[in-house]
């Protein structure tokens, strides 16, 4: 029979994703909206909240002063 190799994995470096999942709940008529937005842009859903998120949130942070 042949043993079992014993060599040591090496792990990768990377500790973090370079993206982090966040659940949002969303009412039925904000999700109906997403919808038809997302497919007028011809985006899925997730792609058009992720863009629509980001742009809100850095117009945000401008109008408040703060750097990220």
């Amino acid at each position: 029979m042949a043993r079992k190799k014993t060599e040591v994995k090496t792990v990768t470096a990377s500790s973090e994703p370079a993206i982090k999942p966040v659940r949002l709940d969303l009412p039925a008529d904000v999700h109906r909206l997403l919808r038809l937005v997302a497919a007028h842009a011809d985006q899925s859903m997730a792609s058009y909240a992720r863009e629509a998120l980001a742009r809100s949130l850095r117009d945000e942070a401008k109008r408040r002063g703060i750097k990220p």
